[in-house]
């Protein structure tokens, strides 16, 4: 199999298989293929420590060194840390240098993504945002996930709020390691760059499992495309938001079959209550799902797993190192 790009080559390389990588994010085809290409890189990775490593260095896999008894700390420190210039200077696109470019990536690491609030968090006009983003997108470090909800009658605007409130897109970054560089290593770049790693590991210890929870969602949604591509193939997938509430995952079949998802990078099992809390949700939202997807870290408790309700679906790390392994679930 021919190896993906990765983006530690040459900065023009990067730029132009941007585009390509852009364009898979629409079709579904672009997380489980680079998630099976690092696992490829890395094969000596159980799952779990394959989603955090990932979730790390995703889009480096070249370029890194990763140990047997290496932890994860000591191989972000020999990886990133101690070749901070080096990556800072020479691998980020220049356009990321520049003060707005920092501002929006900040503000895309640390926000919900949603399109204003990017934008108000960086503290940037619309037209200066909308600029902003256009050229990152164009160097390959951006895109955009639609919204998918349904805009409402001009009859149910009744109350300010409602009348104030518009449908966004999200901003997300392309490669997970993007992602990572602006969470956690460049509000510390100085200090890093200096050799003084306290702030980042206090940081990074404080936060990493809530940020390794987005990538956890991204291949979940990659894990349910696979999961139903032989017998009712989804046609549409990803997060989802509207006025009432956010769903990490909500896909539709081809026979328009509605799958609605939960995903839990914590310590411990899924209950049962997470499915009520789920389905109340849903109500909320207009939405009536034909499934319920539950995937978890740490599996799920007995009332789930005894459960014959054919309509909640659990998977957990064994279904995710299924796929990985295999081309077809």
């Amino acid at each position: 199999m021919r190896a993906p790009f990765c983006f530690l080559q040459t900065w023009q390389s990067y730029h132009d298989y941007a585009t390509i990588t852009s364009n898979k994010h629409k079709t579904g085809k672009k997380a489980i293929e680079q998630f099976r290409y690092f696992h490829s890189r890395f094969p000596h990775l159980d799952i779990e420590h394959l989603i955090e490593y990932y979730a790390v260095f995703g889009g480096l896999e070249k370029d890194i060194s990763l140990q047997f008894n290496d932890t994860i700390e000591s191989s972000i420190q020999n990886n990133i840390l101690k070749r901070y210039d080096f990556l800072e200077t020479k691998i980020m696109p220049p356009l990321t240098r520049q003060s707005e470019s920092r501002r929006m990536l900040r503000a895309v690491a640390v926000s919900d993504g949603k399109t204003i609030n990017v934008f108000r968090r960086a503290s940037l006009s619309r037209s200066l945002g909308h600029g902003t983003y256009h050229a990152l997108q164009q160097a390959g470090v951006l895109y955009k996930e639609l919204s998918r909800e349904t805009a409402p009658s001009p009859l149910l605007h009744k109350k300010r709020s409602e009348r104030r409130y518009s449908i966004q897109s999200k901003i997300k970054f392309i490669f997970p390691f993007q992602r990572f560089w602006y969470t956690f290593i460049e509000p510390f770049g100085k200090e890093i760059e200096a050799g003084h790693y306290e702030n980042f590991y206090q940081e990074f210890r404080l936060n990493f499992d809530r940020y390794v929870s987005f990538t956890f969602e991204e291949l979940s949604n990659a894990l349910i495309k696979e999961i139903f591509e032989r017998d009712d193939p989804v046609s549409e997938k990803g997060n989802y938001w509207d006025r009432h509430n956010e769903f990490d995952l909500l896909a539709r079949t081809k026979a328009r079959r509605l799958i609605v998802g939960e995903c839990k990078w914590k310590g411990h099992k899924i209950c049962k209550s997470l499915v009520s809390k789920l389905k109340s949700k849903c109500e909320k939202s207009g939405l009536d799902p034909d499934y319920l997807a539950l995937f978890s870290k740490s599996g799920f408790s007995k009332e789930l797993k005894n459960s014959k309700d054919p309509s909640i679906l659990c998977y957990d790390l064994k279904d995710f190192e299924k796929a990985v392994m295999a081309k077809q679930y």
